[in-house]
């Protein structure tokens, strides 16, 4: 592989920028993220233009994540991704079809910066760069589901659901856990190997595997440093634990939301008058975490369609680091991001276990976003673990309708 990272800064406007950004060329662009010196990670940038305005994408299978707040400071070019606290920063190189840069990840305790290279590589670019072959049995048998194991014979076991297709060399898909899923990945195979990879501001996931009949080894590398093991078996039937199994009722202790905050920086009251006769959701989050975007998303079409029959939503944030000052400033910019309709407070530090202390009554919080329902009389009636992206499919739209049918039925208004 050559070790260039693409990434969807390209410049922006032949006519903002300097005279070598107008010999750009529109198309798409293959990029790699030097996670490490041994770790490169590639993704896709589109770069076109709409409205005679530039336009640049970060594609991963059917993703696409248009960049925000394009600006240009001396010799560099400066962008935001949409939702989270992350942007790109790039120079364009003397040739016009190559760009030099890095991604700074503001979501971490400690910020992260990964350089980047990335070039024009025209539409009929490979994400990965095997020996490409497109006949054998390998092709066909990943297409289907898979009975997927992380960490396998540790006590770090995790299982999960493989969900692949092949068309062509081109593979895509995604891992559905119990606490989400691994976002839209991209790749391709070649006679036995296949590899897929994705990136979106916030994760950077690089996944290898190879294929033996019906079982598959691989490796799984996510960031500058994580790396772990997993393997597979063919199963059309391969599922996870019930939802009512992970995050449950345990005992009738009351909320414990003391030292929560508002965005302007007052106490949060969260009392039976204020919400009274009302459906409430909390939505334990982050602005760290994808999964939590993708249920903010349809959580903003619920408030939009329940508001006015009595549904209120309350999203908890438990944000990195311990300065709530900070703290709060993020939350500010991504509720104006976002364009969050509804109450958003601070909660406190990004820690599981912190935010299972504001939820005495729950046996515990193993995931962001952990979504609680409680009805007009102040009992939780159901607790959702994770959230099931777009890129899990049926199983996303699935989830929406059984959710829109949840606060339909809480607020009495049945079908």
């Amino acid at each position: 592989m050559r070790h260039i990272l693409l990434f969807t800064l390209l410049f922006i406007s032949f006519s903002t920028f300097s005279q070598r950004i107008k010999t750009i060329e529109f198309g798409r662009w293959r990029g790699e993220l030097a996670m490490n010196d041994r770790l490169f990670v590639p993704f896709f940038i589109d770069f076109s233009k709409e409205n005679n305005k530039p336009k640049i994408e970060i594609v991963n299978a059917n993703e696409r994540i248009v960049l925000k707040e394009i600006k240009e400071k001396n010799d560099s070019v400066y962008t935001q991704f949409p939702e989270l606290d992350a942007i790109l920063v790039f120079k364009v190189q003397e040739s016009g079809k190559e760009i030099r840069g890095y991604w700074l990840n503001r979501n971490k305790k400690v910020q992260v910066k990964i350089p980047f290279n990335a070039y024009f590589a025209g539409e009929n670019a490979k994400r990965m760069e095997f020996n490409q072959d497109e006949s054998g049995l390998a092709n066909k048998n990943l297409t289907g589901k898979w009975d997927v194991t992380f960490s396998p014979n540790t006590k770090d076991a995790e299982k999960s659901v493989g969900v692949f297709e092949v068309t062509g060399t081109k593979v895509t898909g995604t891992f559905l856990t119990e606490t989400g899923d691994y976002r839209f990945l991209e790749g391709n195979i070649s006679n036995n190997e296949f590899a897929l990879s994705t990136f979106n501001g916030s994760w950077a996931f690089y996944f290898t595997g190879k294929i033996d009949g019906d079982k598959i080894e691989g490796k799984y590398y996510s960031g500058v440093s994580y790396s772990t093991d997993w393997i597979a078996v063919k199963d059309e039937n391969a599922k996870l634990r019930e939802e009512q199994e992970l995050t449950f009722v345990k005992n009738n202790a009351d909320f414990n939301f003391k030292g929560f905050k508002e965005l302007n920086g007052k106490p949060f009251v969260f009392s039976s008058k204020t919400y009274a006769n009302k459906v409430v959701i909390f939505q334990i989050m982050g602005t760290w975490c994808p999964n939590c975007v993708d249920e903010i998303k349809f959580f903003k079409e619920l408030y939009a369609l329940y508001n006015r029959e009595g549904l209120e939503i309350v999203a908890l944030a438990y944000e990195v680091g311990t300065d709530q000052k900070a703290q709060i400033k993020r939350l500010q910019a991504f509720k104006k991001r976002t364009g969050i309709p509804y109450k958003i407070v601070l909660a406190g530090t990004s820690n599981k276990d912190v935010a299972a202390s504001h939820f005495p009554m729950l046996n515990g919080i193993m995931s962001f976003p952990t979504t609680v329902f409680v009805d007009q009389k102040g009992k939780i009636q159901r607790v959702l673990t994770g959230f099931s992206g777009p890129a899990t499919g049926n199983t996303h739209k699935q989830l929406k309708t059984d959710i829109q049918l949840e606060v339909e039925k809480l607020l009495g208004l049945g079908r």
